[in-house]
């Protein structure tokens, strides 16, 4: 028997905290699918700010959402008032020392954010595997509502601007809005401490946002290699990179997704520009079943805008020519295929 068995380890506690990491990774993937409906969000940023962020493009007005990933180790646990913002519901709060805990609260943390980057931050969310209690979501409403019958919660309203800014006055105005920011995402069920409930809902999501149809191998595929993905973003050093090599860095883009899904770019770009939101399942489905047979990457992509193309053409022309005409067209492109592929048999 091997001895190493018998001695209790001294610590495990970074294997609770790789599995954390894992789930602030899925939160992050998962937010990232949102890409591919095409739409506002563009690029998630990991472990970038804050555990990751949600960059919109709204009207070309650039928004962001932060958010911080929370968790516990038992679903039972919920987070309390003193867990989320470290604020004591008796006593003064008139000590520099008190004000500063709160400031490096989770919520403090996600306040500054308000600050540093004024109207752009849209946003800041708590997202937790568990739930919060109901004072949590009181105190979150009475800060919204600036006034409170709680005398604790009066005292971090009064306190707020020195709290979030200590260094800079701000205007009632800004204060205000920023009160007004913050988010409570609890029991969210697409993170834990395997991929299994992360792989359903990726799967979801990706046909919600994109038509694309998966088989569980490819889920599963997927699942790791998104989380994966994330986990290489959060970890890449930035320090001496430019702007633009920061982004392509810590944040996850559409091209990023595509590539995980064996889809790509220009094919994408041609379903958006067609409108035909079914197609897109269908290029997907085969360009992996091209690459699982070896065919080179140019193949693959003349195919696939083969395919595109006649999707786009085909919605369009059954609107368009009679249902016997089109049939007789459809007859006559079927007889030309088979003989093709009798010519491409025989030699």
């Amino acid at each position: 028997m091997d001895i190493i068995h018998e001695k209790l380890p001294r610590e495990t506690v970074g294997r609770d905290t790789m599995v954390r990491f894992r789930m602030q990774f899925q939160a992050a993937a998962f937010a990232a699918l949102e890409i591919l409906s095409g739409r506002e969000v563009d690029r998630i940023y990991c472990d970038y700010h804050d555990d990751f962020v949600v960059r919109r493009n709204v009207a070309g007005v650039v928004e962001y959402y932060f958010f911080q990933v929370k968790t516990k180790g038992r679903a039972n646990q919920q987070w309390d008032v003193d867990g989320v913002f470290a604020l004591k519901k008796t006593g003064a709060l008139d000590t520099p020392e008190k004000l500063e805990a709160i400031r490096s609260s989770i919520a403090g943390k996600l306040f500054v954010h308000t600050v540093e980057f004024g109207e752009q931050c849209r946003a800041v969310t708590v997202l937790s595997n568990v739930h919060f209690k109901d004072e949590v979501y009181d105190l979150v409403a009475d800060l919204a509502a600036g006034t409170s019958s709680k005398k604790y919660t009066r005292q971090l309203i009064e306190k707020f601007a020195t709290i979030i800014s200590p260094d800079k006055p701000l205007p009632p105005e800004q204060v205000e809005a920023a009160r007004k920011k913050l988010m409570l995402q609890p029991n969210v069920q697409y993170i834990g401490d395997t991929l299994e409930a992360f792989g359903i809902a990726a799967h979801n999501a990706i046909w919600k946002h994109s038509e694309i149809e998966l088989h569980q191998q490819e889920v599963e595929r997927i699942a790791k290699s998104l989380v994966t993905l994330v986990e290489e973003k959060s970890c890449v050093p930035i320090s001496g990179l430019s702007k633009a090599d920061i982004d392509l860095a810590t944040g996850v883009g559409l091209e990023d997704l595509l590539q995980v899904l064996s889809i790509s770019t220009q094919v994408y770009q041609t379903l958006q520009q067609g409108g035909d939101p079914a197609a897109i399942k269908t290029a997907s489905i085969l360009q992996r079943k091209l690459k699982e047979a070896g065919t080179p990457d140019a193949m693959i992509e003349s195919a696939s805008r083969a395919k595109v193309a006649w999707d786009v053409w085909m919605r369009n022309a059954r609107h368009t020519y009679p249902d016997f005409t089109i049939n007789v067209l459809l007859e006559e492109i079927d007889k030309k295929c088979k003989a093709w592929l009798l010519a491409a048999c025989r030699t």
